[in-house]
Order: C-alpha cells, then structure tokens, then sequence
C-alpha cells in the first residue's frame, strides 16, 4: 500500500496574494485620503480668499462713499478741512451696514430652524425663533450652537461687543417637540462722546 502525502503549494502563494491585495487597497485609501484632504484645503484657502476680497471690496466702496461725500460737499461750496474729513470718516466708520449682517444671518439660520422676529433698540439687537428638536438633542445645546455660529462670522459678529441667550422655552407643536427661543446681541458703542455724557449722569 502506497501513502500519498499531498502538499498544497498554492496555499503560500494565495496568502502571499491577499496580502498583496490588501496593502494595494490600503495604498488606494491613503492616496484618496490625501487627494480629499488636498481638495478640502483648496477650498477652504478659496473660501478664505472670498473673505477677504469681500472685505477689501467693502473697504473700497467705504473709501468711495467717503469721496463722493466729499465731492458733493465741495460743489456746494463747503470748504473741508481735514479736521471735517477726519470727522466724516468717524462717522462712515460707525455706520453699521444692517443689510450685509441680515443677509449674513439669514445664511447662518440651520435648515430645521425659523426666526419669528427681530427687533432692534438702543443698540440691543433681540432675535427671537424656534426649532425643531430632535430626540437626541438638548433644547440648550441647539441655541447655545446657533449662537457660535453667529459668533463666529464675521460679517454678523463685527459691530458686536456681545451675543448671548436670553431666554427658552420647550413645547410641541403638531406632535413636534419645539424650542422656542430669544438671543440678545449688543453693539459696540463706537461714539465717546456718549460714554461720557452717560458717566456724568
């Protein structure tokens, strides 16, 4: 009787070959997280980009505003001296431009939430609104986070020497679990004059 011992030789090989197979994955995997990684810095070095040629645009139609101020002055035959120029300038600078901030706001407002009314008043900007709550969700952290995002604009945040919560409140509308809101924002007060005439009362 002859024994035959049978010895798989493909079997090395095919463990060789899986293992091959998986680091080529793994290569493919790291190549296409720095591929998206490299697009996510471009497009945040763009965002960036539009930032700032937003606010260097902004500052050029300031600067213009300033000299057709100017221009119109002197064909009335007003004579400026810088002092006047200066002042006017001050007064440019105060202005806050409520048209880029509510439009700022209205991109900053999260899908699942709505602003019921704005009021502004001795500069105290008061935002109420409500928002769905979901169930893993805390009726504080949903306002608490809209606020960092105002906070962290800066188109909306500028002008601002404060935004914080007021007040909440909880209930369900249509079988929908609601959180019903109020956010206080308050102006940097950009004229001394007011301040000391303030302290002296």
């Amino acid at each position: 009787m002859i024994n035959v011992i049978k010895i798989n030789l493909n079997h090395a090989s095919g463990k060789l070959a899986r293992l091959e197979i998986r680091r080529e994955r793994l290569r493919w995997t790291y190549l296409v997280l720095i591929i998206l990684l490299l697009l996510l810095n471009s497009a945040w070095l763009m965002f960036e980009n539009k930032e700032f040629n937003s606010i260097i645009d902004g500052k050029i139609m300031q600067m213009a505003t300033i000299q057709r101020e100017i221009d119109a002055l002197k064909q009335e035959g007003m004579d400026l001296s810088r002092t006047d120029i200066i002042e006017l300038s001050k007064l440019e600078g105060n202005r806050v431009l409520w048209s880029e901030k509510l439009k700022a706001l209205g991109l900053l407002i999260p899908h699942d939430m709505a602003l019921t009314h704005l009021n502004f008043r001795e500069h105290l900007l008061t935002i109420e609104g409500i928002s769905r709550i979901y169930h893993d969700e805390r009726e504080f952290d949903i306002i608490e986070e809209f606020i960092e995002r105002l906070k962290g604009d800066k188109i909306f945040a500028s002008d601002f020497r404060e935004i914080k919560f007021s007040k909440y409140s909880r209930m369900t509308l249509m079988s929908q679990d609601v959180v019903s809101f109020e956010i206080k924002g308050y102006l940097i007060d950009k004229d001394p004059k007011k301040k000391k005439r303030g302290r002296r009362k």
